[in-house]
Order: structure tokens, then C-alpha cells, then sequence
């Protein structure tokens, strides 16, 4: 019985032992997976960085992220820039900005995160040179099998200004600006066709010069695009898309507000026509239509005088509730860009191209 007794210890001590050795094989084998995953990983990275650079020099764009490293080992992988720059001289378009560092987990390749330093200059036909710069930014893209899945861009304290040769021109503030792009189902299987967009933008000061004439305003945004994302990731011109079949779009909600409480919200459905011009239904909901005009006017003066009529108009509809005068449920129609309020022509839209 002693003799068992004893014999066992030494077969418990090889036992553990085994288990102990097994268990460090094992660790070892998973970290030499994980180093070998991911110095695969970076340099599939690196070379589809270079297949990009490539197609875009084949079509006459120069674009380059200079510095360029590839970060995050062992459990991300992601792309580090101290600069980066794009410019196509056939269309006129040229972008350039600072740090860029990106990020995805090694177990999810298609959730990339990133961050990008202040500011961006960027020079398009019809626009003054901008400047943008800002407090924050961050940004994100869900992609899968299918396509994109959703993607994001925050920022806070933003600064526009024109930046005609040297000489920098505040335009405009935004304390702090969202947006995003969502694939029509977003958590389903099929592959989406339609795009829903979303902007809010907080206390959007538009520069006077330090006169304090016009005030901050709010505004937001909730649209779905019908085939707009199929739109997008077609490769084909998007204008030209819309010129050969038009496109249609049910607006959830499109809302302004002033600081001293003039409010417009807008929804309804909207179709815009092969020749440029928007039909459809819209429901408006307002505050203190006189605020929203006296808004107007104060960022363009003549606003004034144009907008009276409609203002005249639109008191008949009005009630007052608590010394506001509220809107609510006003049905408008777009008729070939024409505004109606019944039979009452209110404005003409401009085309759209």
C-alpha cells in the first residue's frame, strides 16, 4: 500500500508536467500563428496600398501617404501617415492634410477606425481654396462581403476658412458635426441597394466679421437614397447616373433652427428628373416663421424682401401658442422645382444640373 502510495507521486508530478509542457506548446504555437497572421496580414496591406497608388497613376492621379508605416502589432493592424496628399488634374480636385493613423482588430479586417490630424487644404473647380481644421476627428468604415456597411465621420470645434494664396479668411465655425452613411439594411444578409444618410451639425456660426449679427444655428438631416448605394459603388459618375434615370428619395426629416427659437422641419418623398428638376410631397412644421426670415436676412439682406410674401402667406396657417406662432402639418408640392401651396406658385427651384 506505502509502496503505491509512493509510486504514484512521481506519475502525478509527470502528469502535471506534461500538461504544463503541453499547455506552453500550445501558447507558443498560438503566438507564432497570431506573429505570422499578422506580418501577413501587413504586408497584404502594403501591397494592396501600392496596387491603389498604381491604378490611381495609370489614371493620371497623384496621391501619396508619406511617411507610411504599418502599425498595431500583434492584435491590430492599421496605417500611419505623417502627411498625405491627392490631386486629378482632369478634374481640378486636389486635397491635402497631416497625420492619418488607422486601426482595425486582426480579427476584424472590416471595421476600420482612424484619426486625422488638422488641417486640411483642399482646391476644387468652383470653390475658393479651403482650409478646414478642427479639435477632433475621427472616422469609421464597416465593410463585408457584400460592401459597406456603415460609415461615420465626428469631429468638434471646426474651423472653415478660405485660403486664397497665403491669405486666410474665416468663413464659418461648427462646435461639432456628424455623419453617416448606412447601407439600407445594415444588419441583414442580402447585399443593400439603397443609402441612408445622416448629417447634425451644432451651432453652426457662419463669420461676420466679430459684428455679431448672425447668430448660431442647428441643423439636421435624415434622408434614404433609393439605389443610392448601389449609386456609389458602381464606379460610373453619380451625376450621370441621375441624368440618364433620375433618382428618388424619401426625406425622414431635414430640420433648421435659430438660437432665439425660429424652427423649420421638412419630410416627405422626392423625386429628382432626368432634366434636373425636383417633384414630390412635403410636410413642413414651423416656429416663428418670422425668426427664420429675419435669419435670412441677416447672412443676405435681400432675403428680406423675398421671403415677405411667403411669410404673409404662411401667417394664415399659423397659431399662436405661449407667444410663438407654430405651423404644424403644412402640406406643400414640388412640381417641376415650382413650390406650391395649393394653388399658390411659392418659389422656383434652381436645376439641379
Amino acid at each position: 500500500m506505502t509502496e503505491n502510495k509512493a509510486d504514484s507521486k512521481p506519475r502525478r508530478r509527470s502528469s502535471l508536467m506534461g500538461k504544463f509542457w503541453l499547455l506552453v506548446g500550445v501558447i507558443v504555437l498560438l503566438a507564432a500563428g497570431l506573429c505570422g497572421a499578422w506580418y501577413y496580414g501587413a504586408n497584404r496591406l502594403e501591397q494592396e496600398i501600392a496596387s491603389l497608388k498604381q491604378r490611381l497613376t495609370d489614371d493620371g492621379v497623384a496621391a501619396d501617404c508619406e511617411g507610411q508605416e504599418i502599425r498595431g502589432f500583434p492584435f491590430r493592424l492599421g496605417v500611419f501617415c505623417n502627411t498625405f496628399f491627392y490631386a486629378d488634374p482632369v478634374k481640378g480636385v486636389t486635397v491635402s492634410g497631416n497625420a492619418i493613423r488607422s486601426a482595425a482588430q486582426l480579427y476584424r479586417p472590416g471595421h476600420v477606425v482612424s484619426e486625422t490630424d488638422g488641417p486640411l487644404k483642399v482646391s476644387a473647380p468652383g470653390l475658393v481654396p479651403l482650409l478646414l481644421d478642427w479639435e477632433k476627428l475621427r472616422s469609421s468604415v464597416r465593410v463585408s462581403l457584400s460592401g459597406l456597411r456603415r460609415s461615420s465621420l465626428v469631429a468638434e470645434n471646426i474651423r472653415v476658412s478660405a485660403d486664397d494664396l497665403g491669405l486666410v479668411d474665416l468663413l464659418g465655425t461648427m462646435q461639432a458635426l456628424q455623419l453617416h452613411l448606412l447601407a439600407g439594411d445594415e444588419n441583414g444578409n442580402n447585399a443593400p441597394q439603397d443609402l441612408v444618410a445622416s448629417a447634425d451639425i451644432k451651432r453652426w456660426q457662419i463669420d461676420d466679421g466679430g459684428a455679431g449679427l448672425i447668430e448660431p444655428v442647428d441643423f439636421s438631416l435624415l434622408v434614404t437614397i433609393r439605389d443610392g448605394l448601389a449609386m456609389a459603388m458602381s464606379g460610373q459618375d453619380p451625376l450621370a447616373i441621375l441624368r440618364s434615370q433620375g433618382g428618388e428619395a424619401e426625406l425622414a426629416g431635414i430640420e433648421f433652427s435659430t438660437g432665439d427659437g425660429g424652427r423649420l422641419r421638412a419630410s416627405g418623398p422626392l423625386q429628382l428628373g432626368r432634366n434636373g428638376k425636383l417633384s414630390g410631397e412635403l410636410e413642413l412644421d414651423l416656429d416663428d416663421p418670422q425668426k427664420l426670415v429675419n435669419y435670412a436676412a441677416s447672412v443676405f439682406p435681400p432675403a428680406r424682401e423675398m421671403l415677405g410674401d411667403i411669410t404673409s402667406y404662411l401667417e394664415a396657417f399659423s397659431a399662436s401658442t405661449g407667444g410663438k406662432a407654430k405651423i404644424r402639418g403644412l402640406k406643400l408640392t414640388l412640381r417641376d422645382n415650382k413650390v406650391l401651396l395649393g394653388f399658390i406658385e411659392l418659389a422656383e427651384l434652381p436645376r439641379f444640373y
